[in-house]
């Protein structure tokens, strides 16, 4: 159930998003500063012979899309702005890796090693990787964004699947409800209404209009939900 729960948010919300990208490339404007790179250190490394350590692509899966493994057993599917977070073991008596990586590999697969390849089958699928570097990714935002102090801040609601962080560098997060799934944003904040920039790939933008609506200083409605300030 939990695993079907983290498929059906992942892709709602994730397609959500995707569906308002822009179809035009990444212009040569002057770029903004990134919200953050989704590349990591450790998914940096070049993974060793024999070792799903390390960061791969599928062209099979999507193209676009770098699976990531890291030693302590976390796993992600990244691209663009966008992450989704599984986990992975080893189970060294069968020779199998379980890899839980919602929405694109959620199965027991028997990895083979080529030099650069990796192929994972399981009963009902093969997959080829192949080693790869993931790419340092720039949001494509507007350089005049505008912010508003009463937006500062983490929002959940009870009826949304989404949740909301914006910080007051104008740059913003949002995440499904059970924290399987990110968007790194830039925001702009006018007249009542949020544009969220993110990329869509490491080349390609989008972006995503939200209405709202100042209620108190501790709950607002975006769009037809209403969200309340969450306070640790």
């Amino acid at each position: 159930m939990k695993q079907l729960l983290s498929i059906l948010f992942c892709i709602i919300f994730l397609l959500s998003l995707t569906a308002c990208t822009s179809e035009t490339q990444q212009t040569e404007t002057q770029p903004t500063t990134p919200t953050k790179t989704v590349s990591t250190s450790d998914s940096e490394e070049e993974s060793e012979d024999g070792s799903i350590i390390g960061t791969w692509v599928c062209d099979d899966i999507n193209k676009d899309c770098y699976f990531i493994f890291e030693e302590n057993g976390d796993a992600f599917a990244k691209w663009g702005t966008s992450t989704i977070y599984g986990y992975f073991d080893y189970y060294e008596e069968d020779g199998l890796y379980e890899i839980d990586i919602p929405n694109f590999l959620y199965n027991d697969y028997r990895a083979t090693f080529n030099d650069d390849e990796m192929q994972l089958k399981s009963d009902e699928s093969s997959y080829v990787f192949e080693k790869a570097t993931m790419p340092e990714v720039t949001i494509d935002a507007p350089n005049d964004l505008q912010t508003n102090d009463k937006l500062f801040g983490d929002w959940q609601s009870e009826s949304s699947y989404e949740c909301y962080r914006f910080n007051d560098d104008n740059t913003a997060v949002i995440t499904d409800m059970l924290n399987y799934a990110t968007i790194d944003c830039k925001y702009s904040f006018e007249s009542d209404t949020a544009t969220m920039y993110y990329m869509v790939t490491e080349d390609k933008s989008g972006s995503r209009k939200l209405s709202v609506e100042f209620i108190n200083d501790d709950e607002i409605k975006i769009d037809d939900y209403v969200y309340k300030r969450v306070t640790n």
